[in-house]
C-alpha cells in the first residue's frame, strides 16, 4: 500500500515527502479526514523512500525493511483535513547493523502537527531469503 504521493528530496541523512489529503485518500473518514495516527505510516513510508533512493543512488537493489515502532508519537490534531498538504521529514539519528532510528515531523504550512521518533530494521542481504520464506 503506497500512501505518500511524492519524494521531494533525499540526502545521506534525511528525506522529505508529501501527501495531499483528498476524499480519495486511504483511511479517509467522511466529515473528518484522515486520522492523525496514519501519520506514523506516512513517516515509515518516507523512511522507506529514503532507503530506496539511497540504495538506488549506490546501485544496490531494494531490500525489505521493518517498522519496529515508535518511542513517541505526538499529534496536535486528531485528523488531517481535505485540502491539506502534509510535508513529511525524517532525519536519521542512528544507523548500525541494520537498526536505524529517525526523528520525524509532519508539517502543514508552518505547523509541526506531528513529531515522532521511529525505529526500523533492515536485515542486510536477507531480503531474498525472507521472500522465499514468505511464499
Amino acid at each position: 500500500m503506497l500512501l505518500i504521493d511524492r519524494l521531494i528530496e533525499a540526502s545521506d541523512f534525511h528525506a522529505v515527502a508529501e501527501v495531499s489529503i483528498t476524499e480519495n485518500s486511504t483511511f479517509f473518514r467522511d466529515g473528518c479526514g484522515v486520522p492523525a495516527y496514519v501519520g506514523l505510516e506516512y513517516l515509515a513510508q518516507t523512511i522507506a523512500a529514503y532507503d530506496g533512493a539511497s540504495r538506488h543512488a549506490s546501485g544496490e537493489p531494494p531490500e525489505i525493511g521493518f517498522l519496529l515502532g515508535t518511542r513517541r508519537y505526538m499529534a496536535t490534531r486528531g485528523y488531517f483535513a481535505v485540502g491539506e498538504t502534509l510535508h513529511i521529514r525524517v532525519d536519521m539519528t542512528f544507523n548500525e547493523n541494520g537498526m536505524a532510528a529517525f526523528d520525524g515531523v509532519i508539517r502543514i504550512d508552518d505547523d509541526d502537527c506531528v513529531i515522532a521518533s521511529i525505529n526500523v530494521y533492515r536485515p542486510e542481504g536477507r531480503a531474498a531469503g525472507l521472500r522465499q520464506d514468505m511464499s
